[in-house]
């Protein structure tokens, strides 16, 4: 993955961020010229100097961290945000049903197939994810399938994570497609620039890895055309593996109706400005209130 890449997207630190983050430090500059003619007050800025200096270094070897980790596709985390490396999820579906048999082997094989005859995505390959949580007697590991589909031209990218599980005679496929943006060079800076300020406030929460800082300095590149790329594309990876679903349940004589609610509910999605808005949201808000609606009148 690389996450560096912005493809068409001019990626640079802007005039405008340098010319802030000067006017931020300006009095501090002037704190150090005034030190110079005062002893006792220079004690207050040596020690605000060296705390600022080194809040930069470390949000700067944090910073190169966790890129780093997100080059070589990083497959350990702590409690939480398992897929944190391969960006923000857009999609984190669920559909359990009951068959005596193992139909495991059946659905991946269909999906894998649905997926290569409909889009141009990568052969979904086993990866391992270990929770390295210290408060574990041994790292728990799991195995999830994956695949790639590339990068939109403005540098965005969609993966698609898979889990195929089972309790009892009751099984269960789980998938996720996340959206990955491009390292942005003015969000780095700026990040890194004002961390004096903001590294007491997320520095603990990192360390106990709960704080995603890739997250801060990363760009899902927001325009009409970007968002429509990456829209059709989650679109297609749903529908393709929606569609092995149901062709497999429907085969074995399972009850399909559930998942093409489901199914409808999901394809209600739309993006802007990087941001998603899923339409199963808002309908199970007018659920809801229709619910209530019937009880009050029932009442």
């Amino acid at each position: 993955m690389d996450i560096q890449n912005s493809c068409d997207v001019k990626n640079r630190i802007r005039n405008r961020s340098i010319f802030v983050a000067t006017l931020v430090y300006l009095p501090g500059i002037g704190a150090v010229v005034a030190a110079a003619f005062n002893q006792f007050f220079s004690v207050f800025v040596l020690i605000a100097i060296i705390f600022t200096l080194a809040a930069i270094i470390i949000s700067t070897l944090i910073c190169n961290k966790e890129i780093e980790s997100a080059k070589s596709d990083s497959l350990r985390f702590k409690k939480s945000l398992p897929f944190k490396y391969f960006g923000i999820a857009v999609g984190d579906f669920q559909h359990v049903f009951y068959f005596k048999e193992s139909l495991e082997t059946e659905i991946l094989s269909t999906i894998v197939r649905n997926l290569k005859k409909r889009t141009p995505i990568s052969e979904l390959e086993t990866i391992q994810l270990s929770d390295v949580d210290k408060d574990l007697v041994n790292p728990e590991k799991r195995y999830f399938m994956k695949a790639d589909s590339g990068t939109t031209k403005r540098g965005t990218s969609i993966t698609l994570i898979l889990k195929l599980t089972s309790f009892g005679s009751m099984q269960s496929v789980r998938w996720w497609v996340l959206v990955g943006g491009f390292i942005d060079k003015d969000k780095k800076f700026n990040f890194i620039a004002y961390s004096p300020l903001t590294l007491l406030f997320w520095i603990i929460p990192y360390l106990k890895k709960e704080r995603d800082v890739l997250s801060n300095i990363r760009t899902i590149y927001s325009a009409s055309f970007n968002d429509m790329d990456i829209t059709t594309q989650i679109r297609c990876l749903h529908e393709a593996v929606f569609d092995a679903m149901v062709e497999d349940l429907e085969k074995n004589g399972i009850d399909t109706s559930d998942i093409k609610v489901q199914r409808m509910q999901v394809m209600n999605i739309s993006i802007s400005g990087g941001k998603v808005n899923m339409g199963n949201v808002v309908q199970g808000g007018m659920n809801k209130i229709s619910a209530k609606v019937v009880t009050g009148a029932n009442q």
